[in-house]
Order: structure tokens, then sequence, then C-alpha cells
């Protein structure tokens, strides 16, 4: 195992906390929201994509999981911000060891979470989850909290190359099968799925079935990003299992010596990797996708048919098609789900026609929303 190197925090109180993302993170996590108390993580996994850009601002890449930098007035801003924003799904708290043992600041969050009723999304590597059951239950029993667990793989070998100080995937299955004993909607993350050595259907298949096992319902695909410092310190990992690696991860991302890869793998292989996971799962009973939590308001006709196009745009991306078509979706799916009228109500008075007027929603999507709409017997129309 690679050393680890001296762990230093970092106080400080930033500006604010939530980031308002401006589409939702369809047909993925269904984030609008996101809060995180910490910045850096002690697993220091070879290919998390958090090592540079956005993520670290202007600090060295390199103190990714060295510095954690805390912020100390996470828990205040939280609720002045919440108090102000429409309720959504966030993506909220950070809860890696020790960080979260010192400060507690994510389980404080969750509080906050709570007292305003905001549903939950938390992705995650790490147990120490399970520490916060019991408020966990209580979002859910008001709202709704979803779960996923990223694994990329249950093999030893590739788990010391890759994540070698992250928590065991044993320990995340267990803590997988505590949340759905309490009714929580757990599912994993398989992410990222690691080419040439984690890719093949006897790797899939085995993180697919210890899923179901312990009690998760989906598991979604998800393949390799490369990108700065993270795309060198993946491939020094996969240098040291298998020096022949490093040829073929090249030719994958199309990566020339002194040159910079392409950020993922060509789409045919993310395509035979999507069908070959939504194959295993529905072999063992489970989604391939996260269902997305509805808010029961006005617009939540918006919500359930905006789900359906970017469904959509998943199929698409499967099917291989032209990048116009899948775009097409992603643009009615962000038009309808960003629609501040119930498009029920828009379609019972105006029919298709009232459809047709939004933008990006032209003949086409106009009739199959329309066709949506009434096999889902929400407020049919009057007349087109």
């Amino acid at each position: 195992m690679t050393p680890i190197e001296p762990l230093t925090y970092q106080e400080y109180r930033p500006r604010k906390i939530v980031n308002v993302h401006k589409h939702v993170d369809g047909p993925w996590f269904w984030g609008k929201y996101s809060a995180h108390p910490y910045v850096g993580c002690r697993s220091g996994c070879a290919f998390c994509y958090c090592r540079g850009g956005r993520y670290l601002g202007r600090r060295d890449p390199a103190t990714f999981n060295s510095l954690i930098q805390v912020k100390v007035n996470a828990v205040e801003l939280l609720r002045q911000e919440l108090a102000k924003l429409p309720r959504d799904i966030i993506a909220c708290g950070d809860w890696q060891h020790p960080a979260e043992c010192k400060y507690l600041l994510s389980r404080k969050m969750l509080d906050v979470v709570h007292e305003f009723k905001f549903p939950l999304f938390v992705v995650e590597r790490s147990p120490l989850l399970a520490r916060d059951l019991d408020l966990l239950v209580e979002i859910d029993r008001q709202s709704w909290v979803g779960v996923a667990y990223s694994i990329s793989t249950l093999n030893p070998a590739l788990k010391r190359a890759f994540e070698p100080h992250s928590p065991s995937p044993k320990q995340r299955l267990q803590t997988m099968e505590r949340l759905a004993a309490k009714g929580i909607q757990v599912g994993t993350a398989l992410m990222p799925i690691l080419p040439c050595v984690g890719d093949s259907e006897t790797h899939l298949e085995e993180v697919v079935r210890a899923t179901r096992e312990h009690g998760g319902s989906f598991v979604m695909a998800g393949g390799l990003t490369m990108d700065g410092l993270q795309a060198q310190t993946t491939l020094e990992a996969a240098r040291r299992l298998e020096p022949a690696l490093e040829a073929r991860w090249r030719g994958l991302y199309d990566w020339a010596e002194g040159g910079k890869p392409s950020y993922s793998p060509a789409p045919d292989y993310a395509a035979r990797i999507g069908l070959l996971v939504r194959e295993l799962c529905e072999r063992h009973g489970l989604a391939d996708r996260l269902p997305r939590y509805v808010l029961p308001d006005h617009l939540a006709d918006n919500k359930r048919i905006a789900e359906k196009l970017f469904l959509q745009t998943y199929e698409l991306e499967l099917q291989q098609a032209r990048s116009y078509r899948v775009w097409a979706y992603r643009k009615a799916a962000w038009t309808v789900d960003e629609l501040d009228r119930s498009i029920g109500t828009l379609y019972r008075e105006r029919g298709e026609a009232g459809l047709r007027e939004l933008p990006h929603v032209g003949q086409k999507l106009a009739a199959r929303i329309a066709g949506w709409l009434e096999e889902e017997k929400l407020l049919p129309p009057t007349g087109s």
C-alpha cells in the first residue's frame, strides 16, 4: 500500500455553502443543489475527479488528500441559504474519516436539511454514514432520502491499486444493508468503471449481485473520466498495476505522449458498458437508474414528464444516436423541468398546440409529451 501523507486541517469561513445548479442532473442523481463542508479528501483515490478544477480552487492539487479545508460556518450558512430556496433535492454532507469524526459538520447539516424538509441525496464511500441513520430515517419520513454507495470494484487488487486508503467495499455494502433495512432507497454508483481491468461481465456482475444481496435497488454505471492531474495519477496507478495498461488506456482516450487525453472514452465503449450493466441489472431484478423523487406540489407533473425526457437522453446515448437527437430531448427536459406553471394544466387548456409553443418542444416531442400525460391521466385536454 502506498504511504499516506500527514494530515493537516485548515479552518476557514466561506461566504456561501449551497451550489445552485443551472439544471437538475437528470437522469443521474436528480440534484438541484449541493452543499459540502470539507474540501479535500483523506481517501485520496487516484481516479477522483475532484483533484483539480473548480473543486480545489487555487490550491495545489497535490495536497488533495493531505490538506482538508474545513468550512467551520457550514451549518449556519446552510440554514440561511435553504430558508431562501425552493425545496428540491440537495446533495449534502461528506462523511469522510477523520474530518467528520472531528468536526461533525455533516451530522449538523442533516439537522438543517430536516428542519427545512428538503429531500436529500447522498453519494458516499464511507460507512460512517450509518452513524446518522436516525436522522436519515427522519428526513426520509418527511420527504425523501436517496443514497448511492460508490463502488468501482470488489476486486482487492484493483482496490489496492486505485483507492488503497478508502473504506473497504465490504463496509460500504454492510452500511447499504443497514440503510435498506430502514426503508431508505439505496443502491450503487458503479463509478468509475476501470477500463480493461474492471469492466468485464464477471467484474460488473459481482458488484450488481452484491448490491442486490445487500438490499440495494439500483446500480448506475459511470465511466472513468480523464482530466489534468487526475488523469496522471490514474494512469500512474494503472502502470503500477500492469505496465501494459498504459498503451491500452492511451488508445482508449486518444492520449498521445505529451498530449492531453479525451475526457471520456469513445461513445461506443460507454454504450457497450451501459448496456451490459443494464442487462446485468435486469438479470438480478435491479434498476439501472435512480428513480426520481418528485415533491407533491403543483409542478409535480413537470418533474415526472421531465424525468421521462431525461431518461430518453440516456436511451439515445446507449443507442449511440446522433448528438442532435440527444440534445433535443435534453433541452426539452430542461424546458419542462424549469417551467413555472403546470404542464398538465397547459395541456388541459390548450392541448398539443400549447405544448408546441414551449421552447425546444416541437411537434414530435409535443405529441410524445401529450401521450405521456394521457397515459398517466394527468389532466387530459379539452381540445387541441
